[in-house]
């Protein structure tokens, strides 16, 4: 085994070990609920060990009144958006996001964004680095 072979085996090593051991130490999501769009959030660490951070957008619908809210929390499961849905009356529109990474809950996505592009870019650069390490 030459000395650039090795190296590069001890670089891809070292990068799953970095990416085990942040998972190992445990999900972090933003933690609040019921508060205005705009608030910002405490971090938690998830107490679930395959849970989602969520983020949900709760839009109450009381005659021409609407309101906004948002949650961000963690969860063990990623529920569902609810849109129209009428409870006592009253119409009620939740969009969800659900994610598995660090602090990844921090507004509901929609569409496609920058964030997302940026992830994706981020994704192929590294995977045509560790192509031509190896």
């Amino acid at each position: 085994m030459d000395t650039s072979h090795a190296t590069k085996s001890c670089v891809l090593i070292l990068l799953v070990a970095l990416l085990c051991a942040e998972r190992a130490q445990g999900l972090e999501c933003y933690n609040c609920i019921g508060v205005p769009l705009e608030t910002s959030c405490n971090t938690t660490t998830c107490p679930f060990s395959d849970g989602f951070c969520v983020a949900q957008e709760i839009e109450v619908i009381v005659g021409s009144d609407r309101r906004k809210v948002k949650n961000n929390l963690c969860l063990p499961i990623c529920p569902s958006t609810l849109e129209n849905t009428e409870i006592m009356g009253n119409v009620v529109n939740v969009k969800t996001f659900c994610c598995q990474k660090d602090l990844c809950n921090v507004k509901v996505l929609t569409g496609s964004s920058t964030r997302n592009l940026a992830g994706v870019l981020l994704f192929s650069l590294v995977s045509v680095l560790l192509q031509t390490l190896l």
